[in-house]
């Protein structure tokens, strides 16, 4: 809009996702750090992908730039079969990455995140608009249970 100047613009909720994924240490136990914004191809197993399906500020004309972000979260599981193995797919590994992701959504409050990089924000908190729900993608062979959120943010210092 103009004449207004937005001071602290949220930063790119992809990263800021990422690295709250990455400070739950129930999710980290169970992927490591395998959190991306797509598929690798043959990655190790289990993996999580994050799609950000668009954003918004919640009020625009606002001074205080709180943003929302609705994201896909994707989580796969088994074994690939590009070395010439049949590949497996891992139902029950994936619903339960998804399970615990959900659950560390749901009970999150408020929050502070600081990537790797030194980015700032603060996460007011989640929305979770559809549970874990079985995908199957016959063209990767790897078990798939994806969930809704929308995160609710801002730029911190």
């Amino acid at each position: 809009m103009q004449g207004i100047e937005y001071a602290n613009m949220p930063p790119d909720a992809e990263i800021i996702f990422r690295q709250w994924l990455l400070d739950q240490t129930a999710i980290t136990d169970l992927i490591s750090t395998r959190v991306a914004t797509r598929l690798p191809l043959e990655p190790t197993l289990p993996f999580v992908v994050i799609t950000n399906r668009g954003s918004a500020l919640i009020n625009p004309t606002s001074q205080t730039a709180i943003n929302e972000s609705d994201f896909s979260i994707d989580c796969y599981a088994g074994r690939w079969g590009g070395d010439g193995t049949k590949p497996e797919p891992d139902y029950s590994t994936a619903s339960n990455v998804a399970q615990v992701i959900s659950s560390q959504i749901f009970k999150a409050g408020s929050s502070m995140v600081e990537t790797s990089g030194g980015t700032k924000a603060k996460i007011y908190g989640f929305e979770i608009t559809s549970m874990p729900t079985r995908v199957e993608e016959e063209e990767i062979l790897v078990a798939n249970f994806s969930i809704g959120v929308t995160m609710f943010y801002r730029h911190s210092e």
